[in-house]
């Protein structure tokens, strides 16, 4: 199985959800690249992957990338982060390390330049925005296999009313489709 991600990026909460997205993504990958399971079972998984990593990438353009951009301007070991992390985000094949350079460069760069509400929205949009159908399948997507620490500091930034809705429906719902698989 792919390594967990690199660096837990001090504790931080801000991050929790999008380090849990980032070990799904290595998980599911990891999972495809070594299946013994039936050709049926690949293509969901593929279909399960593909969906994740295009919502999480355009939550990120959205979310993220462009006050970041923005910040930047004019700092050319920044500017020259963000290229990379774009050319690197053109190729799935890459996404292994795309996604370490994220956590061990961007993340702790963005962590300094961005205020706690900014973080919030960027989270807030990882998650699912305002669509609870989102919601509904990234959060338990990601948190399964996600260490108790992980799974704590995640939960501990939904509203209680979506913390409910993760152990009564969410979570329920995709242990039932993923038994299926």
């Amino acid at each position: 199985m792919s390594p967990p991600h690199t660096m837990r990026l001090a504790g931080r909460a801000d991050w929790a959800l999008i380090t849990a997205v980032h070990d799904a993504l290595r998980r599911d990958l990891d999972q495809l690249l070594h299946a013994t399971a039936s050709h049926a079972s690949a293509w969901t998984r593929w279909d399960t992957l593909r969906g994740q990593l295009r919502f999480h990438l355009a939550a990120e353009h959205a979310a993220m990338w462009p006050r970041v951009t923005a910040t930047l301007t004019g700092d050319p070991h920044g500017q020259a982060l963000l290229d990379a992390l774009d050319d690197e985000r053109q190729l799935l094949a890459r996404l292994a390390g795309h996604l370490a350079h994220e956590e061990a460069d961007a993340l702790p760069l963005i962590s300094q330049i961005m205020s706690p509400g900014e973080l919030g929205r960027i989270a807030a949009a990882i998650r699912g925005g305002l669509s609870i159908r989102h919601a509904g399948t990234t959060v338990p997507w990601a948190l399964t296999g996600a260490s108790p620490g992980v799974r704590e500091q995640v939960l501990s930034q939904l509203p209680a009313p979506a913390r409910l809705l993760y152990r009564t429906v969410w979570l329920p719902r995709y242990a039932r489709i993923t038994l299926a698989l």
